[in-house]
């Protein structure tokens, strides 16, 4: 048995060396797979998060809990000594969930291009927008813009920075003119460039609060101020380049490794690991220092510029799990001190999506309930901005699609973001002190 491991580990090794020493801009995903495997133990789930950490897998649905299923991506030349690895952990009931990733990206671009083409001439509003269908940053720029023109007595474009590449970063902000004081809560999405659902069901969800009678009490009860697209160099890449880029596009200290996680950059315990990498070449790298990224210091200067507790609640949108995170994020078995609350809150938002289609969002502390990362936004806007109502949202899927989720799935997803939003703000109005 011993021999077994030690081989195990000595494999993995091979593994990551070939990752580290292979990692370049990937335009192709040819012969790539989506693999799932279903711990069964806790000794099955820790082997299987070791394999994940020595070789560096991109994990889509990262392993949590025995029972759960966890799904990760395969490269071809890996495929024979992962299988090995899983059988030796007894784990060799793994499915295949893509066969092709790279045949799915191509089949969905094609798909949304011609889509787009259709569409083009009738995207003059915030109405006739087409928010069934992923659109590139200039699109998303362009929305922005019909929101400032058509509602401008009640919304701001403000640009809060610009990225590593120099694209702006805006910042929507949504206030009703008051004699009294109202809630503020911020929302962004696209830290993560490759969770296109991010951007696109929040899109949907502002359109909703805007346009949707049913939705107006949401504008009139809280201020709200909401960034779309934070990793806009980020988001050109899965455009024109590679689909599943990650992270940043800043030059880093290695030559053949670009970019950084932002979700692990920010100053609220920065570099812990696990959870965090050192390793340029990690999809989980943590950056040269806190806040290195121009997308990260932009937003946490935005943000602080305002005071300590200023905001009601903030929420940064991600996929693909299906989970609403609190903190602690960075530390297994740290409590905060308004956990409960956290809690409530999370359950309310959970409760509330399942409403809609009868997904189900699992709630927790973010270390416990998904994996511990260090560096998280929720961290440091609970942390350091003092916002207790700090969440961070994976929306769909848990793990069939993961983060090429179909078009079709966006409108869904947004109806059931915004009943979860609703939720949080109910939850924040009612105990609004002024």
């Amino acid at each position: 048995m011993k021999s077994n491991w030690i081989n195990l580990l000595l494999t993995c090794m091979s593994i990551a060396v070939g990752i580290a020493n292979g990692i370049r801009r990937i335009d192709s995903y040819a012969g790539y797979q989506v693999w799932r495997v279903v711990p069964s133990s806790i000794d099955q789930l820790k082997k299987l998060v070791n394999i994940g950490q020595v070789a560096q897998l991109d994990f889509w649905r990262e392993p949590t809990t025995a029972g759960s299923p966890a799904t990760f991506m395969v490269r071809p030349d890996q495929r024979n000594l992962l299988d090995t690895n899983l059988r030796d952990i007894g784990l060799e009931d793994y499915e295949i969930d893509l066969s092709d990733v790279q045949a799915l990206i191509t089949e969905q671009m094609a798909a949304i291009t011609n889509h787009r083409k259709a569409s083009r001439s009738t995207q003059r509003s915030v109405s006739t927008f087409d928010y069934s269908i992923y659109h590139p940053p200039s699109e998303v720029y362009e929305w922005m813009d019909m929101v400032a023109q058509e509602f401008n007595e009640t919304t701001a474009k403000h640009q809060i920075g610009v990225t590593y590449e120099g694209r702006p970063i805006y910042a929507l902000i949504f206030e009703r003119e008051s004699t009294q004081a109202r809630p503020r809560i911020f929302l962004d999405a696209l830290i993560h460039c490759r969770e296109w659902i991010t951007t696109a069901s929040v899109l949907f969800m502002f359109k909703e609060m805007l346009t949707n009678p049913k939705y107006s009490h949401m504008m009139e009860d809280v201020d709200w101020y909401f960034i779309p697209m934070l990793n806009v160099d980020g988001y050109e890449e899965t455009w024109t380049g590679d689909r599943l880029w990650r992270k940043t596009k800043s030059n880093g200290p290695s030559a053949e490794c670009v970019g950084t996680d932002g979700n692990r950059n920010w100053d609220a315990f920065w570099s812990i690991v696990p959870g965090s990498s050192p390793d340029p070449c990690s999809s989980i790298y943590h950056g040269p220092t806190a806040a290195s990224e121009s997308e990260v210091r932009n937003l946490a200067n935005y943000v602080q510029s305002f005071g300590d507790g200023y905001f009601d609640a903030y929420i940064t949108t991600h996929s693909a799990s299906q989970l609403i995170l609190y903190p602690y994020i960075y530390k297994e078995n740290e409590i905060s001190e308004d956990d409960e609350a956290l809690e409530e809150a999370a359950k309310l938002m959970s409760d509330a999506i399942r409403a809609v289609h009868g997904k189900e969002y699992v709630y927790g502390r973010g270390s416990t309930t998904i994996y511990p990362a260090s560096g998280s936004t929720t961290d440091w806007t609970y942390e350091v901005a003092k916002i207790v109502q700090s969440h961070a949202y994976e929306l769909r899927d848990t793990g069939e699609y993961g983060h090429l989720l179909p078009p079709d799935q966006i409108i869904p997803n947004g109806q059931e973001y915004l009943e979860g939003i609703r939720a949080l703000k109910d939850y924040v109005l009612q105990n609004f002190s002024g």
